[in-house]
């Protein structure tokens, strides 16, 4: 379901394509764990002033979007997306707009709140982007944040520049590194999307272990499962 089209993605938990079992590796279904617990402990016991949510922090393909994805589908909450890169080519002044609004569509029920790329909309203020309208609209999350109902809301920003990010977002949320998968991890995960696909994981593997050095994420991974399964069907 999409709301205020122009702003941010309300995802039902049955519009979520991403699912648990799709995590792979140990350090990454930690991090899953972890942060369901302080969720769920924080919706359940009805801590309104717990924690107020994450930053995602690490390269990109680390899988920082999908375990927030992951983590709503499995936790039955519906998710409001909000793509980082979006707010911040808007106009002036629509920026704080549509953070408002977010923050206050969202606590009307019990939710996860995901900005991606948020290093866009949440620079340094020592960061040239990081002046005039940037800061007022960090401002406005500031204060959103700050009042934010723990017990019906989580925040979750990913960003793969945690040193853009502004210190007072820093201070604010705890932050989490995603690493990148080792090659056991990957090779754990090039069974199942190969296995998705119904094609043989073989190859793909011999690949992975011939040329480790070119795969160190998750989107490399699938643009090599990719390329394999374009080749199988020509």
């Amino acid at each position: 379901m999409r709301a205020k089209e122009e702003e941010f993605l309300i995802l039902n938990p049955s519009d979520i394509q991403t699912d648990i079992i799709q995590l792979k590796g140990r350090r990454y279904n930690e991090i899953y764990d972890f942060v369901k617990k302080i969720i769920n402990h924080q919706f359940t016991r009805r801590i309104e002033n717990g924690i107020k949510g994450f930053i995602f922090h690490g390269e990109v393909g680390t899988g920082k979007t999908t375990l927030a994805k992951a983590l709503a589908k499995d936790m039955n909450l519906p998710l409001f997306f909000v793509d980082g890169v979006d707010i911040a080519r808007s106009l002036y002044g629509q920026s704080e707009k549509q953070i408002g609004n977010l923050f206050e569509i969202a606590s009307n029920r019990k939710s996860i709140i995901l900005i991606d790329d948020a290093e866009s909309v949440f620079p340094t203020r020592d960061w040239i982007k990081g002046q005039s309208w940037h800061v007022a609209q960090n401002n406005v999350f500031f204060h959103r944040l700050d009042n934010v109902d723990t017990s019906k809301s989580c925040v979750i920003l990913t960003t793969n520049r945690y040193d853009l990010m502004d210190k007072a977002v820093k201070d604010r949320l705890y932050p989490i590194e995603f690493e990148p998968p080792n090659l056991e991890t990957l090779i754990e995960i090039a069974k199942t999307k190969c296995a998705m696909l119904g094609m043989s994981s073989k190859e793909v593997i011999e690949e992975l272990k011939e040329n480790k050095k070119d795969y160190t994420s998750v989107r490399a991974v699938e643009r090599l499962i990719q390329e394999r399964y374009i080749e199988e069907m020509g």
